[in-house]
């Protein structure tokens, strides 16, 4: 598995410092990384993408110097279908025949009563990648987009730790019994806080904004503290939940 990596620096300091750098190579031989003592935001891309597709996050959250950003690449390669060389990554597939099926008929696609296949996988692939860079959970916050705002909630719910935090961007609800399980067990029955922060826009044709509240619903109920925000777009991250989510990181890690 691939990880790009970047460390927040000051305006002050070099260009250079900045700039994106792929730490760990192919396969299982993960570098480790230089963990330092400050927080780590670790953020799974969305189907189709890549390690790199939101690096530039690193740019507009406001998260303090020397936060460590690492973006991993999906382990399963994709065939974008632009001719040879363009080429995706995802963490599982996606049954495209069952979603144009589900369009045709006007329903709207509801993965929540499993686990999707080849997500379990991914979801441990990713705790020992998180291991192996030396990620401290209680300095971790989780994320993703799309796809992998899924796996991010499933890593939250499932590590053996408790992480700082977990952003949700366009996710959606899988496996409804089994996350209302691990969460009532690990947070409610604890006492323990889930912080999180949702986003999902109220005209997303991939995944619908009916299902994204009732995950946050799922969350609320079984010791989560968050709010949803809910904007007027698609499946994207637009400004104002990137303004969003910085007051709640604010609130949360100042």
């Amino acid at each position: 598995m691939k990880v790009v990596e970047i460390l927040a620096r000051t305006d002050a300091q070099s260009e250079a410092a900045a700039t994106p750098t792929l730490g760990p190579v192919e396969g299982d031989d993960i570098l480790r990384g230089s963990p330092g003592s400050g927080l780590t935001f670790f953020c799974m891309h969305g189907y189709g993408a890549n390690a790199f597709d939101l690096a530039g996050l690193s740019q507009h959250l406001a998260l303090p110097e020397g936060t460590r950003y690492l973006f991993p690449d999906g382990i399963v390669r994709i065939d974008l279908g632009y001719g040879a060389g363009y080429e995706g990554r995802a963490w599982f597939p996606i049954d495209f025949t069952e979603i144009e099926r589900i369009r045709r008929e006007g329903g709207l696609r509801d993965l929540s009563k499993s686990l999707p296949a080849g997500m379990a996988e991914a979801r441990d692939r990713l705790i020992d990648a998180m291991q192996k860079l030396e990620c401290d959970p209680a300095k971790t916050i989780v994320a993703g987009f799309s796809q992998g705002a899924m796996l991010a909630t499933e890593i939250m719910l499932q590590h053996d730790a408790y992480l700082a935090g977990l952003v949700i961007f366009s996710g959606t609800l899988v496996n409804r019994t089994g996350w209302e399980t691990q969460a009532k067990a690990k947070f409610k029955d604890t006492g323990k806080t889930l912080n999180f922060i949702q986003s999902h826009g109220r005209k997303d044709p991939v995944l619908p904004f009916q299902a994204a509240e009732r995950l946050h619903s799922l969350l609320s109920e079984n010791g989560g503290v968050g709010s949803l925000i809910a904007f007027d777009g698609q499946h994207e991250i637009p400004a104002e939940v990137i303004d969003g989510t910085n007051r709640w990181l604010s609130r949360i890690f100042d």
